[in-house]
């Protein structure tokens, strides 16, 4: 059902308001019939119109003056006015009708045809404009809904990143106790019983017991153990990665990895790079052991090829390897170690890219724009 539409008729004639609502009235329209000035103010404050129907020969306030009043007004400033006139008005009178905020000038008696026409068009334009303005009112409800909707949204993914930090960095420093444990405690308690056990075999030699060749080969698994226990150690707590930067760091780890895992591992570096930011230094580190753990236990490469440099979009650490690559269900899909790594790169601001190699393989590469490093182009 359509809600009805106002319209003001102000006439100091009963005769003419009759006249007005029998070419007007339609279940579309809502006529208010008033005879004064002051009537049709108060019927303004009241009411919201489409338009005035408003007679121009009234006593008192005539309908012009009438006029200038409603457009003074904020509320009814822009509600149309059609005059209407017994009388003949002569080019000066019409054009004050405008300037006072007429839309058009009827005389009597009037063409209903006309007058119900020109009155539809206000009515179609008065419900278009409040749909528009509901429309907008609505949209911006919305606009607002979704405002708080992406403040709780952000706050919970930088909660989510505080925590995912939390957690990281405390898995930072368990690794980093755990190497150091291993090397102050198990790599020394190994060291001691490699010690007792040399000195056991100098007693077995002087002594001429056969035995002495059981403790020359527990010497060796002793020294096989140690260095496996100290290469251990330096992935979990990289040491040198503090004292002597991320190039020495790659360098231990590629020999560690080629060493016991039997592939060959090798580093490159176009120029030399110092990174004075120990924070990316570690990520950068942990991104490219995660590769390479990633490259030998789902890509079962037998080569990885490490590259950091500095290029034309920033720090770049390229880990390429000939392994199986996207063929591996894990490396389409990736695991948690691929996720820790676009994590890391995330917090420092990099970009981490995985992808196939152009020969194969899988190629992994870490962007870092400003990595807040000092950056020299080897002799």
């Amino acid at each position: 059902m359509i809600t009805p539409v106002n319209i003001l008729l102000v006439d100091d004639d009963d005769r003419n308001l009759d006249v007005l609502e029998s070419i007007l009235k339609t279940d579309e329209h809502r006529l208010i019939r008033v005879q004064t000035a002051d009537a049709a103010l108060l019927a303004l404050i009241n009411e919201e119109f489409a338009c005035i129907v408003l007679d121009i020969q009234m006593p008192g306030m005539n309908g012009l003056e009438l006029a200038r009043l409603i457009k003074t007004r904020k509320r009814s400033q822009h509600i149309p006015i059609i005059f209407l006139t017994a009388y003949f008005q002569d080019e000066k009178d019409v054009l004050m009708g405008y300037g006072v905020g007429a839309v058009d000038y009827l005389t009597k008696p009037l063409n209903s045809k006309i007058l119900k026409s020109k009155v539809d068009v206000f009515v179609k334009l008065f419900r278009t404009t409040r749909a528009l303005t509901a429309a907008n009112a609505a949209l911006e409800q919305q606009t607002v809904e979704l405002a708080e909707v992406n403040g709780q949204l952000f706050n919970q993914i930088r909660e989510r990143q505080q925590l995912e930090t939390l957690v990281l960095n405390i898995s930072e420093r368990e690794q980093q106790r755990i190497g150091q444990d291993l090397h102050d405690g198990l790599c020394q308690q190994l060291t001691g019983l490699k010690f007792k056990n040399h000195l056991l075999e100098q007693k077995l030699s002087a002594r001429g017991l056969p035995e002495v060749q059981d403790t020359k080969e527990m010497e060796k698994l002793l020294s096989d153990a140690i260095e496996q226990a100290r290469s251990q150690a330096l992935g979990l707590h990289p040491v040198r990665l503090e004292t002597d930067g991320l190039r020495t760091a790659l360098h231990e780890l590629a020999a560690s990895t080629s060493q016991f895992f039997g592939i060959q591992c090798v580093c490159s570096f176009p120029t030399s790079v110092t990174i004075q930011d120990h924070a990316v230094a570690i990520h950068f580190y942990r991104i490219a052991q995660e590769a390479i753990t990633n490259a030998i236990k789902h890509g079962q490469a037998k080569t990885v090829q490490l590259r950091l440099a500095e290029g034309e979009d920033g720090l770049q650490l390229h880990i390429q390897d000939d392994g199986v690559g996207f063929a591996s269900p894990l490396a389409a899909h990736g695991g948690m170690g691929l996720h820790i790594m676009h994590y890391r790169a995330r917090t420092l601001g990099a970009m981490l890219n995985v992808g196939p190699g152009e020969k194969g393989g899988t190629l992994v590469t870490c962007c870092l724009r400003q990595p807040g490093a000092t950056l020299t182009t080897e002799e």
